[in-house]
């Protein structure tokens, strides 16, 4: 985990949708992390689960490994 904020891009999808020839990815989807070292649910005002799909949370809040999650969580 990084020792400052910092950005992760994760592009995704099913396998069946993804073709190995072309590199291609039908459906596939974005979720964003904020890596956000010993954030809270306090220091943010983030909740600490998702409430609705794409909207932001904290995930791990008050560790090392606390990050904003940011995607279409079904």
């Amino acid at each position: 985990m990084p020792k400052e904020p910092s950005m992760m891009y994760v592009y995704y999808g099913k396998s069946e949708d993804y073709d190995s020839t072309t590199g291609e990815l039908q459906n596939g989807k974005f979720r964003y992390v904020i890596y956000t070292p010993f954030a809270t649910t306090e220091s943010t005002g983030l909740p600490d689960k998702p409430h609705a799909p794409g909207m932001p949370w904290l995930m791990d809040p008050g560790t090392h490994r606390a990050h904003i999650m940011v995607g279409p969580f079904d």
